[in-house]
Parts: structure tokens; sequence; C-alpha cells
């Protein structure tokens, strides 16, 4: 058996003379060698963060007012500022692009667990594969975030030639690794994700940052929807569901007063009682954003965004604030006509029952089950509007428009997984159709810039450190 140390970073934070994608800490860390062991690292503090809320930034759902006092433009990180300008090299040489740096950093400690579990002592097959299951699917889920943000969007036409990501599939520093194509990287999500499925537990473990078996499901379901494969997507998000579809009445929350530190939100969940994502009943698998809040309290909903919401949708009133600290000076709904996105503490950004719903109703609105596809919405609205204000939608009152029941699922989703890192995706998607296609405008320092339907600067740009080691990487232009 391969023996890897548990602690596995990047090179850029290693010694100099590393030439590889990765780099091992010295010999005097611990070597995992039972079940245990091994499981402990899926209770790592690593392993609970996952993507980029920075990404979010791209997208037609951020504002970033300029106006002092509240400037939200220049409050940004220099990387932060270049994405929101479309800029798609926002890490220079030296810089760390932690969606890439922690992203493979967290498939590598997944390969250590799948390469090495089954040969460890002092545990039973089943928990070996169990274990096993859960990094499948974590791999999966990195793999799937990765080639999303650094390839083109899954086309079946181009995807076997458009040059994806590189797969990680050993955790070994001394491999050669390429940039596979993007059918490649998916094939992989897809056997990784079916592997996981046939071993995961029904329930979480311990905590929901550990998977079930409708975190397998729920993964299969995203990953169909953003191949435009709708049977199958349709097909597992009914699966996820079948075993776990409960939604939380946000009608039973309420803003409760600020924390106990001058500027910091109440826990757990900004100035509301929402329990964080760990603890949510919605929460299929959870995770956190690097940053745990992650835009929380650095940018506003977009007007365009903002119209989407009224006062009677409680995630409008829970999720938002006119500003922050308590509005004076900082009301962004009186100079702008928006909120400041104040969701807070430590919510997931992962996999969730709603989610779930929602490409489920996509998928029967654009098999023209309109019927079928509101009652999904009706019921994710039930648990989101106030009651005087919710009513049942049905296809009659869309003109029974195939259509316009579609574009109104895709609002529901896009108000309910706002700045979960969903969006940028949802653009790239729905711009393969040309009835979806948008150009995104944002304005900052007096200067406008435009993000066409299709452009190359919807891909980021590989990570500078990791290209600087592998030159025959294709570049993306």
């Amino acid at each position: 058996m391969k023996k890897l140390h548990l602690y596995i970073i990047i090179c850029i934070l290693t010694l100099s003379g590393c030439t590889k994608f990765l780099d091992i800490k010295p010999k005097d860390k611990f070597i995992p060698a039972t079940v245990a062991d091994y499981e402990n690292m899926l209770n790592s503090g690593t392993i609970v963060n996952f993507g980029d809320y920075f990404w979010d930034l791209l997208s037609d759902d951020a504002f970033l007012p300029e106006g002092e006092p509240g400037n939200l433009y220049t409050k940004q990180q220099l990387w932060g500022r270049q994405i929101y300008t479309f800029n798609s090299s926002p890490y220079e040489q030296g810089a760390n692009d932690f969606l890439w740096s922690e992203g493979y950093k967290r498939i590598f400690y997944y390969n250590s667990i799948i390469n090495n579990i089954m040969e460890a002592t002092e545990g039973s097959e089943a928990n070996k594969k169990s274990v096993r299951a859960e990094a499948y699917l974590g791999r999966a889920m990195e793999h799937l975030q990765l080639v999303n943000v650094y390839a083109h969007h899954y086309d079946a036409a181009t995807a076997a030639s458009e040059p994806g990501i590189p797969i990680a599939t050993i955790a070994d520093i001394n491999a050669k690794f390429v940039r596979n194509t993007v059918k490649e990287v998916y094939d992989q999500i897809l056997s990784d994700a079916n592997a996981a499925i046939a071993d995961l537990p029904l329930k979480n473990k311990l905590t929901k940052f550990r998977a079930g078996k409708a975190g397998g499901f729920a993964l299969l379901a995203r990953a169909y929807l953003f191949m435009g494969d709708y049977v199958n997507a349709k097909k597992n998000a009914d699966s996820a569901l079948s075993l776990q579809s409960e939604l939380a009445n946000m009608n039973d929350y309420n803003i409760i007063i600020p924390g106990p530190f001058p500027n910091v939100p109440g826990a757990p969940l900004g100035w509301t009682d929402i329990p964080d994502g760990q603890l949510n009943p919605e929460t299929i698998v959870a995770r956190h954003f690097l940053r745990p809040f992650g835009l929380g309290m650095d940018v506003c909903a977009s007007p365009e965004l903002s119209a989407l919401f009224t006062d009677d949708d409680k995630r409008w009133t829970l999720y938002y604030a006119d500003g922050w600290p308590p509005a004076p000076p900082f009301n962004y709904m009186s100079r702008y006509g928006v909120k400041l996105f104040l969701r807070g503490d430590y919510y997931s950004n992962y996999l969730n029952v709603p989610e779930m719903y929602l490409i489920r109703a996509e998928c029967l609105a654009r098999d023209n089950k309109l019927r079928d596809a509101l009652a999904d919405v009706n019921k994710l609205r039930l648990n989101r509007i106030t009651p005087a204000a919710y009513e049942v939608f049905a296809p009659e009152d869309f003109g029974n428009d195939a259509e316009r029941v579609l574009r109104f699922v895709l609002e529901e989703r896009r108000r309910e997984l706002a700045f979960t890192g969903m969006r940028v995706i949802d653009l790239k998607r729905l711009n393969k159709e040309t009835r979806f296609q948008k150009t995104i405008r944002h304005t900052a320092e007096g200067i406008e810039y435009e993000l066409l339907p299709g452009s190359d600067k919807y891909l980021r740009q590989l990570w500078p450190t990791a290209t600087a080691f592998n030159p025959d990487w294709p570049l993306n232009p």
C-alpha cells in the first residue's frame, strides 16, 4: 500500500524546488494506516470547505456600489475586482487562486482515501467501502466545480475536443497530469458519483458534512442538468428526493438581535435564527466557502435580481438587508433600490433539497409537463412566501405556454440559489440556447464592462502557479 502523508499542500506553499502539481510536507507528519485514520480525513477542516465565493461576482446577480460611504467595489480584494470586471486572468503569478489550489488539495485528500483505504487495518469491509464512497463523491464534486470554472460549458457536440481540466485520480506527486477534455472530466464525474452511490450509507454519519446516499443522486442530478440530459437529471433528482425531501418553512424563522461584536452579524446566520448548513433540515451534504459566509456583507443584489423579489418573500427579508451595520449611512435600498446580501454565517453552498425540486421542475417544464413542474415550484414557494401573499400557480396562469412556465421556474431557481456559486454555471448553460442568451454589464470606476454570451471571458485562466510547472498544458484564450 502506498502510504501518503495526511497533510497535503500546494507546491506554491512549499519548497521552491517543487516541479510537480503538489508537494507533501516532511515525513514527520502522521501517516494514515487504520480505517479510522482515513475516516478522520473526511472530518478535517480542509474537507468542510468548497468552492469560491468570488466567482459569483462574475454574474448578473452581483452589484458593487461605489458611492461613499459603503463602497463595496474598493472593499473587494484585487482578484474580486478583476472578476467583477470580467478579467479572465484575475490571479497573477504568485497570487493564490484558492478555488484551484484548495480544490485540488481536497482531491488529493480524497485520492489518498480511495487509493489506500481498502488495505487499511482495524475496520470492516463495509465501513471501508462506505468511507471510500464519500471520497468518490467529494472527488466528483470538486472536478465538477473546477471544470465549470476553467472550461467552456459542456456541449455534447464539442466536449470531446474542448480542453477541460486535469483529472487527478491518484495521490502521487510524481505522476504526470495532463489537461483532459471536458468530456473526459464529465465521464470521470459520472463514474465517481455512481461508484459513490453503490456504497454510501442511507443517512449522513455524525454530521451533514458527511455524505449519505441522497448526496450521490443529488450530484448526478446536478451533473446531468449541466450536461443538458434532462431525462437523467430528473431521474436522479427523483431518487434524491425519495430519500430526503423535507423543506423548512422560512415563515418560522425570524430576525434576531445582532451578534456580540461590533459589525459582526449574529450567529448562526446573519440576523436570523436560520440554522447553519450542517444543522439545516434542507441540507443534503454541507460545505462552507473558505470565507464561511461567502459574499455576505460584500455584495448587493443587482437591480435585476432585486426586481425578482418582493417583501413577501422571506428570502428577501432574511437573506438581504437595506444596509450593514444598521442601515444609516449604508442604506443601499434608499440609494440604489437594492439590498445588501447578508445571508450570514456558515450556510451550505453544496447539495440541498430545494435545488433538487428546482432541477426536477426545470426538467418537467422542458418536457411540457407544466402542471407537475409548477407543483414543485409551488411546494418550494409555500415554504418561502408569507401565507397572506402565497398563491398556487397553474399552467393557465401562464397561458399554458411552456416557455413562460420554464422561465418562471428558472427565475425561482435564481431567487433560491443566489450567491451559492450556481448562477455563473446557469448563465453558461443557458447561453447555449438562443432564447436565453444575455449580455451582462458591470460598471466600475466609470467604465462599463460587457460579458457576451459564450464569451471566453467566462473561462477563468488556469492558475499561473500550476501552469508554470506544467508548460505543456494548453491555456485558455
